[in-house]
């Protein structure tokens, strides 16, 4: 009998590990000599992208600092737009230089080693959701994007839909009404597709 459970207790811890196991919704690339900048204090402006109100959007700041903070060894910062006020206008590029006065001037503001910015590539409020992100990773020494990711989170994808119930039972976020209901919230998926992109750093 107690080999039996034994057995039971084995298969079970492996299903477990076979579903924490579903691979990044996205994908990632760094620069040559990433690893050669120290970085320590992330900026983290707010996120942009059309069809964004600003709810979704702080909520997904927020979900994004706690995700890379968990995730890395960086201290996250969340960047506020009454921050952003007096900064000139933040675009970088996937590839390529950005405006080095803006990196430098948030800098000095927050003593940062760099700057994530977030861009909302696809959204969608009804079922089934979507929510597209680009990320990037600014050093302020250089100015340069150093890392960047893309994550597409599609709740109508079967893979996609494995992947949000192995982080669901990872983080052992409540019983089946609640699991249910992540498919349906904004904010929920946004924390998902946080922690999606901070794994790929």
């Amino acid at each position: 009998m107690k080999c039996v459970t034994l057995l039971l207790a084995l298969c079970s811890a492996s299903c477990v590990a076979t579903r924490g196991s579903v691979p990044p919704i996205g994908t990632a690339r760094a620069s040559s000599d990433f690893a050669t900048y120290d970085i320590r204090r992330v900026g983290v402006l707010p996120p942009h992208g059309e069809g964004l109100d600003p709810e979704l959007a702080g909520a997904l700041r927020d979900a994004i600092a706690a995700a890379f903070t968990a995730e890395t060894r960086y201290e996250l910062v969340p960047l506020t737009p009454s921050m952003m006020e007096a900064v000139a206008a933040f675009e970088p590029a996937r590839t390529g230089r950005t405006r080095p006065e803006a990196v430098l001037d948030l800098a000095r503001r927050a003593s940062l080693d760099a700057v994530m910015s977030v861009c909302v590539t696809d959204l969608r409020h009804y079922e089934p959701l979507r929510l597209g992100l680009e990320i990037d990773l600014v050093v302020v020494e250089t100015g340069l994007t150093t890392w960047s990711c893309t994550v597409r989170v599609d709740t109508g994808d079967t893979l996609t839909r494995e992947a949000i119930e192995a982080w669901q039972e990872a983080m052992r976020v409540g019983g089946e009404t609640d699991r249910a209901v992540d498919f349906l919230s904004p904010r929920r998926i946004a924390e998902f597709a946080a922690m999606q992109a901070a794994m790929l750093l």
